[in-house]
């Protein structure tokens, strides 16, 4: 295994850059502050960005966690593990060394921590193709593994270095987190993953509790790394949040579409959790790649126009969820326009960005290149946990290895420039009683809308239109036809 390493940036204080839609004309505009007879007033300084000593104190865990580093000057295997800690893909070798935190409720004063064991595994892991997958779950097709967890704690950097804060909207944020209330505020994770988010939020606000949710809890966290305000519950999100009831004043989730049965649904049942004036943060990496003009890349076959090994790759694990029956994929292409139906919210807000994958745009900062950098490195073993869908999809492991080796050259040699397209909504909870969701939902015709470009017809160029047929690198019979796919998505 070829060792690299990603050096963290050294930045203090810095503004927020967004690429894309929330451009410096465009740039996202807070909700107006809620009329309160506090007498805390949230800054205007024009310098939001999050302490650049909470930046460095959260990279000195990820360090211990990832193992990762500079990519500058060494390459990376597209079968390599980013965690050098824990290399070897299995949950039940490590025995006693794996720690996980179940909590009675948000409000336990100690988190419980015990060693996994292999029961705990069987009961909470399966494994597929060689990689762990939370065992409660047939839709969300990513693994729940060590090697997963490490690629989520470089995914977790990313983001946060890229807006150079972990949240958007800080003034909002920090107004609802300040300290001194007569009720210590609160922050909930939906599925958290690799807990790094919950970790960063609850070192930079000491005095909140911070409970991070998912169907398994964070492998590579230990007791040392956990903040004493930090709670992990293993927890379905699907589900009923009764228990929850007006617990928190930040709810985020990010990357958790694929996992979610009915997003609507969630959006309305996470709302009885936030209290008056809490905000909703819902995040999303598209399933699509973009041209440095922010044009979509197309799907075509090789040979044809505009062919990337990068778009065919992620095209044909988009298709696979879809079937499995899941379309939950495709749900924050409707995340707006629910919230604004959706009683329980206001102040609806919506911007995305574009994050270079490589450092090849000019101009980058030293901030961005590291981001840009990371991105590649984040893609390509993305490829790499597609591999167990791909395969119960029926590509064959040789069109599999094709495929990510197209791809992954592709991203070193970047010989086409490519951006990644992050998505956020936010909406802040109304003060009003829950309102429960009662009405009959419009169907969704999946067959129009999706998050990624269709295919070429054969005997094309290329094209961006929507549509649902395409069978390039042929899959062995498993799934639904087109037209069984067709029919599915109109019911």
């Amino acid at each position: 295994m070829s060792d690299y390493h990603l050096s963290y940036p050294t930045h203090h204080h810095h503004q927020p850059v967004f690429y894309g839609t929330a451009s410096s004309e465009d740039e996202p505009v807070e909700p107006p502050m809620p009329q309160t007879s506090s007498s805390y007033a949230p800054s205007s300084s024009g310098d939001e960005s999050m302490d650049g000593s909470e930046v460095e104190r959260s990279s000195d865990l990820s360090d211990a966690a990832m193992g990762v580093g500079s990519v500058a000057d060494s390459e990376i295997s597209s079968r390599q593990s980013v965690s050098t800690l824990h290399p070897h893909d299995s949950i039940s070798q490590r025995g006693d060394q794996k720690q996980h935190l179940p909590v009675p409720s948000i409000e336990g004063s100690v988190a419980d921590m015990h060693s996994f064991n292999s029961d705990d595994d069987i009961t909470l892991f399966k494994k597929l193709h060689g990689r762990a997958f939370a065992s409660q779950s047939d839709g969300y097709m990513l693994p729940a593994d060590d090697r997963e967890h490490s690629r989520l704690d470089l995914q977790h950097n990313i983001v946060k270095f890229h807006l150079r804060r972990l949240y958007p909207y800080p003034r909002w944020v920090e107004w609802l987190l300040r300290s001194g209330q007569a009720q210590p505020p609160a922050v909930l994770d939906i599925g958290t993953g690799s807990g790094r988010w919950a970790v960063d939020m609850a070192l930079q606000f000491p005095h909140a509790e911070v409970l991070g949710i998912d169907l398994v809890p964070p492998v590579l966290l230990n007791v040392d790394t956990i903040p004493h305000n930090c709670r992990f519950e293993v927890d379905d999100a699907n589900l009923s949040m009764a228990h929850h009831k007006n617990c928190f004043d930040v709810v985020h989730a990010r990357s958790i579409d694929q996992g979610i049965h009915n997003y609507n649904g969630f959006i309305y049942e996470v709302a009885q959790t936030i209290r008056p004036h809490g905000i909703l943060m819902l995040c999303l990496g598209s399933p699509q790649f973009y041209t440095e003009d922010r044009v979509p890349l197309p799907v075509t076959e090789p040979g044809q126009e505009g062919f990337t090994w990068l778009q065919a790759l992620l095209y044909r694990a988009y298709k696979a969820l879809h079937h499995r029956g899941n379309y939950g994929i495709d749900a924050p292409l409707y995340w707006e326009r629910w919230l604004l139906a959706n009683p329980n919210y206001e102040n609806v807000q919506v911007f995305d960005y574009y994050i270079p994958i490589g450092a090849w745009k000019q101009g980058l900062d030293e901030n961005d290149t590291w981001v840009a950098d990371a991105m590649k490195i984040n893609i390509m073993h993305v490829f790499e946990a597609f591999r167990p869908l791909l395969l119960t999809d029926g590509f064959s492991t040789e069109d599999i290895d094709t495929m990510v080796k197209g791809a992954t050259e592709e991203l070193r040699d970047q010989t086409i420039h490519v951006m990644s397209r992050w998505m956020y909504v936010t909406a802040i909870r109304r003060d009003v009683p829950w309102h429960e969701r009662l009405e009959e939902v419009e169907p969704l015709n999946y067959a129009l809308e999706t998050l990624i470009v269709a295919p070429s017809p054969p005997g094309t160029k290329s094209s961006a239109a929507r549509s649902v047929g395409f069978s390039p690198l042929a899959r062995q019979g498993r799934g639904p036809t087109d037209s069984q796919e067709r029919s599915l998505s109109q019911q």
